[in-house]
């Protein structure tokens, strides 16, 4: 009985420490873990928990849910299955930019459905929902990871 009872609580622990893995990931939980992170304020490199930068905040919600990406947003946007088409995006799917300046990948958020995105903004200085219309221009594509 000592025995099974220990095989027991060392099968619950194991569980609680692994991670999940992508394909048992709710879309739900990404878009509510991102939710729960409005208005914390941006600041370039911030990795949190406090202050973040749009990478720092999609890596942070992806850990959250038991996924680890890397870190900055040109690395995050090689994650995944990559989706052309804003179209085609559905919540929970990272999406990326590039800047007026640059054709490079150099900002991400988090597609939350409903043609709205999630993400640290330099300009807003906070973490802020936006209308993906917004941002056309500047689209580069999503990456599915769940």
């Amino acid at each position: 009985m000592f025995l099974l009872k220990k095989f027991l609580i060392l099968l619950m622990l194991f569980n609680l420490t692994t991670p999940i893995y992508a394909g048992h990931l709710s879309t739900y939980n990404i878009a509510s873990s991102a939710k729960s992170m409005l208005g914390k304020r941006y600041k370039w490199g911030g990795n949190g928990p406090y202050r973040y930068d749009c990478s720092g905040f999609t890596k942070e919600v992806f850990k959250k849910n038991g996924i680890r990406i890397p870190r900055v947003s040109k690395d995050q946007a090689k994650v995944g299955k990559k989706v052309r088409r804003r179209s085609q995006l559905k919540k929970g799917d990272l999406v990326f930019f590039h800047s007026k300046k640059s054709n490079r990948v150099d900002h991400v958020g988090i597609y939350l459905g409903h043609g709205k995105f999630i993400h640290a903004s330099r300009f807003h200085k906070r973490i802020v929902i936006s209308p993906l219309r917004e941002y056309r221009r500047f689209f580069k594509w999503g990456c599915r990871l769940t």
